[in-house]
């Protein structure tokens, strides 16, 4: 992971100590960057005689309510240089690109904030920001006994806040691909080095022709069967060689080749080898016009049961102004 100057932690709505928060603390420590601290109160649209009539907090009030929240976790919880405090007016996912577009975060961090009725682990904020945000963003989930009441810890506890097995998504035969896959890799190994963690590597390939012939069976037909052995040779020295340069930092881990449809085979290879955390690119390239998320990716995140950084290629352009 390239060293870290100013990182946002957007609590969005969740005002203790998360998972993801022990960790904005820890590498803001770790890199001697700047933290921020950021929440934003969804503009209501409620009139001000309702407010009265009802006794009802108004978006002002709100945000001084949640301002105060954040300075009593940053109290508790940070050592050291004090972080910045940030509570806007507006759309969450706005708010927080803007944030990061005017004041050059190079890191933003936030809980898993899963609401009933959504598809998969991340809601609508975590997909717009997976999107559009030009920074990485790291998503992370709680860890399971977390969920279920662990005992208080501290931020200077890495176990709170470490991952066990990092699993980085490389599209290695991609054309251009070589710079951003080797940023997946650095990033994947850095974390997986600082946490202890096991790394993988897995890039998922499908044949041109697969699911195009109905009843034909590859095995039995030795044309096809060539064809299948070549392309499927061609991915795996492809896959070879983007790794070449990370054997000692794989360790115990190891690279994964596997055919088929690419988001459901990651996501299949993340559950087998019980990854707590996915590092992929939501493009292999600079945007085309209206695009801001592959379909590979949008797919892989729609079904995502784990924590995900996701890094965006060089040149890659917002939509939020």
């Amino acid at each position: 992971m390239q060293a870290l100057k100013h990182i946002l932690y957007f609590a969005d709505g969740e005002f203790g100590p998360t998972r993801a928060f022990r960790r904005a603390v820890a590498l803001a420590r770790e890199h001697d960057a700047r933290l921020t601290l950021m929440d934003v109160t969804i503009e209501s649209g409620i009139g001000a005689d309702l407010v009265k009539r009802f006794g009802l907090a108004d978006d002002v009030q709100q945000s001084e309510q949640r301002l105060y929240a954040l300075a009593d976790l940053a109290e508790e919880w940070v050592r050291g240089q004090a972080p910045r405090l940030r509570v806007t007016i507006g759309t969450p996912f706005i708010e927080v690109i803007q944030a990061v577009l005017r004041d050059g975060h190079d890191l933003v961090l936030k809980p898993v904030r899963q609401r009933p009725g959504c598809r998969g682990l991340f809601a609508s904020t975590d997909m717009h920001l997976l999107r559009k945000c030009p920074c990485p963003v790291w998503i992370d989930r709680e860890p399971e006994d977390a969920a279920t009441g662990a005992p208080a810890v501290t931020p200077d506890d890495p176990a709170t806040h470490s991952c066990t097995r990092v699993l980085a998504a490389v599209d290695a035969a991609q054309p251009d691909s070589r710079a951003l896959n080797r940023r997946i890799l650095d990033t994947a190994a850095a974390v997986a080095a600082r946490d202890g963690a096991m790394l993988d590597v897995v890039h998922a390939w499908q044949a041109p022709f697969d699911g195009a012939l109905p009843g034909t069976r590859t095995e039995h037909d030795p044309r096809l069967a060539d064809a299948l052995g070549l392309i499927e040779r061609q991915h795996a020295a492809a896959l070879a060689e983007v790794t070449g340069d990370y054997r000692t930092q794989l360790r115990d881990g190891a690279t994964h080749l596997v055919r088929g449809t690419p988001a459901e085979q990651v996501l299949a290879q993340a559950r087998r080898l019980a990854s707590d955390l996915i590092v992929l690119a939501t493009l292999s390239r600079p945007r085309e016009p209206g695009l801001f998320i592959g379909t590979t990716a949008e797919d892989l995140l729609q079904g995502a049961e784990t924590s995900v950084l996701a890094l965006k290629p060089a040149g890659f352009v917002s939509p939020v102004g």
